[in-house]
């Protein structure tokens, strides 16, 4: 089970409530999260005064509380969280430094007592793969993101899957074997602050990938909310 982009205390929380009903049901083996499990706004360059200014307190528990719930056998970190390993190798003032040095640590505590593997946000170093199919949080923006992922990313007859469009996609790419790549879509809010005036949101999506994986083979499917607001998924047929 894979999923991705909850953004903390910007989660949908409907979703993040499907999403949990969904996981004791199915009771993966593996579970993998694929980043950007906290917002860190008030970290972003760039931002605003009003986004500085706010207290992270929320948004911290809210991202912790998903880790202790969905409890990942591995945390691929985003370019959201990766913004508290910046600050504390590099933010001039040293209270401040300490500050996110702190919270780092709790972070990494917090995947130790839930053995969760963590990877950087790193094109070569937050990379995961398994029998064929390869989990990253995402380096590609923009509509054509996931064929990218796919031509990079992607063995021979696998697939890669990602997060960070906020997207669900799918795209093939042109090799002897075949491969693909497939967004899985978000566990945010769609419809955040910053992207109010970006017609680039009108192809985000909620939703998960699931499936199974064996030695030599994979089959994976999507969850999403349908027109009408049922969660439609696939389901293992007994032999009949």
């Amino acid at each position: 089970m894979f999923a991705s982009d909850l953004h903390g205390d910007n989660q949908n929380p409907k979703v993040v409530g499907k999403l949990y009903d969904f996981l004791d049901k199915f009771n993966p083996d593996i579970r993998l999260f694929g980043g950007d499990l906290f917002d860190f706004r008030a970290m972003r360059k760039g931002g605003s005064a009003m986004e500085r200014s706010e207290s992270m307190a929320g948004d911290v528990q809210a991202g912790m509380e998903f880790l202790e719930r969905f409890r990942p056998s591995v945390f691929l970190r985003g370019n959201h969280d990766e913004r508290i390993w910046d600050f504390a190798q590099h933010a001039e003032l040293g209270i401040i430094r300490d500050a996110a040095k702190e919270g780092v640590r709790d972070i990494k505590d917090k995947c130790n007592r839930i053995k969760c593997k963590m990877l950087p946000y790193d094109a070569r170093e937050g990379v995961y793969r398994l029998h064929g199919l390869t989990f990253i949080h995402g380096f590609h923006a923009g509509l054509y993101a996931t064929k990218k992922h796919a031509e990079v990313y992607a063995t021979e007859g696998g697939c890669v899957l990602h997060g960070h469009t906020h997207g669900i996609q799918r795209a093939s790419i042109t090799r002897l074997g075949g491969g693909e790549g497939r967004g899985v879509g978000c566990l945010a809010r769609l419809d955040m602050d910053y992207n109010r005036h970006q017609t680039g949101k009108l192809i985000h999506a909620n939703g998960w990938a699931y499936g199974v994986v064996w030695n030599g083979g994979h089959e994976i499917f999507q969850a999403q909310e349908s027109k009408d607001g049922r969660w439609v998924v696939a389901t293992e047929l007994e032999a009949i």
